[in-house]
């Protein structure tokens, strides 16, 4: 959880909000996340176009959060299209005309529901319903984890846009806010730094998928259901299983049709198997052990940050306060990630150990590492409002920057 929704939730619970206000904002987000046409950009000419091949997504989100922009950005790739809105150089909302971008979608990958969930809330909402309110009806989730999970909606767009190989940006200048949206406020450099990592292990995945011996196959039971650029995917796998062969015969470019092919996977629509001359299939093993090293690996840094951010507060008041405090923010985050850290504690520096959370974490349904991430970053963004607010400190920034090689 970041800084911004620590104070969000705080401001929230000091108004006295019940579950179902709480669930009415995120509903409203959830509304405009989910329909590109109300994403329509300002009146008038762009301040700035540019293709991405010329302008990186990083420079451009680090001028707009330099120079504390309030601004509207739009994306397009193909028929991809993305929008953003910034106020004083944060994030504060975005949408997709994805599939891959929905909120459904977004929360299995999450870990948040389970597929059998996401297929049930799908048959029994019709548009213009919204698929948030019919998972809290159903008691998939709660409200506070609808609004936790629109958030993340929103991150995993920003985040996603790093993944594409190139694309066009317009940007307006100027406060612009969608109809009916509820502010978030998303540090862009976190986003940044998240998109890049992303990027990166999308490139391994590309590796397995582009490997002459893995071809992409069908999963004959499957009901889910899938539409748009997926439902090309799944047509063109049905004739043709090379991965490089479906790109060239749907025009797809490479990184696009590897997230379309991601989520197939979590839905249970396609697998990937070997050659028969291998003798195997591309069980959870080719691609598992490159995951679970990942995620080993995030758990580890993760922890490793959290003692790194608890250490100066523990040495400039003594560990039991802030083990006392960070101990809370530990159990409100066990309730939405039970399985990761339910009855987790912290030793007596304020420290945790990695190896119970690895164990947990590589039984993890879904995406493991977004929940290692989103689970025991909690900790993590509570421990940095506190490093930057604490009054004997000096310094906090130059601290927090020193740590950035253990961020994932």
């Amino acid at each position: 959880m970041t800084e911004s929704a620590v104070q969000e939730i705080s401001r929230v619970s000091a108004q006295g909000s019940t579950p179902s206000s709480v669930q009415a904002r995120a509903e409203a987000v959830e509304e405009s996340a989910g329909e590109s046409a109300r994403s329509a950009p300002p009146a008038g000419p762009p301040q700035l176009a540019a293709e991405v091949a010329c302008l990186p997504l990083e420079d451009l989100f680090g001028w707009i959060e330099e120079r504390k922009k309030s601004a509207f950005l739009r994306w397009t790739h193909r028929d991809h299209a993305k929008s953003l809105y910034f106020h004083q150089g944060e994030v504060v909302f975005a949408s997709s005309n994805q599939q891959v971008d929905r909120l459904g979608e977004c929360l299995l990958r999450a870990g948040v529901i389970n597929l059998d969930q996401l297929c049930e809330a799908q048959r029994c909402f019709s548009p213009p319903a919204r698929l948030g309110k019919v998972l809290v009806e159903r008691g998939f989730l709660t409200p506070r984890e609808l609004w936790n999970g629109v958030k993340y909606q929103v991150e995993e767009i920003v985040r996603s846009l790093f993944a594409y190989p190139g694309g066009r940006v317009e940007v307006w200048e100027g406060e612009v806010q969608p109809d009916n949206v509820v502010r978030l406020s998303l540090p862009s450099r976190r986003l940044v730094t998240e998109g890049l990592q992303r990027r990166e292990e999308l490139h391994k995945f590309l590796d397995v998928l582009e490997d002459p011996d893995v071809r992409l196959s069908l999963v004959s039971d499957s009901d889910a259901e899938v539409a748009g650029s997926e439902q090309a995917l799944v047509d063109a796998i049905a004739e043709q299983g090379s991965f490089p062969a479906v790109c060239a015969r749907l025009g797809f470019d490479r990184e696009s049709a590897a997230r379309s092919v991601q989520l197939l996977r979590l839905v249970g629509a396609v697998k990937l198997v070997r050659t028969q001359d291998q003798n195997s299939f591309v069980n959870p093993s080719d691609l598992e052990d490159q995951e679970s090293e990942q995620v080993r690996e995030t758990v580890t840094r993760m922890t490793k940050l959290v003692s790194e951010l608890a250490g100066p507060i523990a040495r400039a008041e003594g560990p039991e306060g802030i083990r006392d405090r960070l101990q809370r923010i530990l159990e409100e985050a066990a309730g939405r990630f039970p399985d990761l850290l339910s009855g987790a504690c912290l030793d007596e520096s304020a420290s945790l150990d990695p190896e119970p959370l690895i164990e947990r974490a590589l039984r993890l349904p879904g995406d493991r590492e977004d929940q290692v991430i989103a689970g025991l970053g909690e900790l993590v963004a509570y421990l940095e409002f506190e490093v930057k607010n604490h009054p004997t400190l000096d310094d906090p920034d130059a601290l927090l920057e020193a740590l950035g090689h253990l961020r994932p």
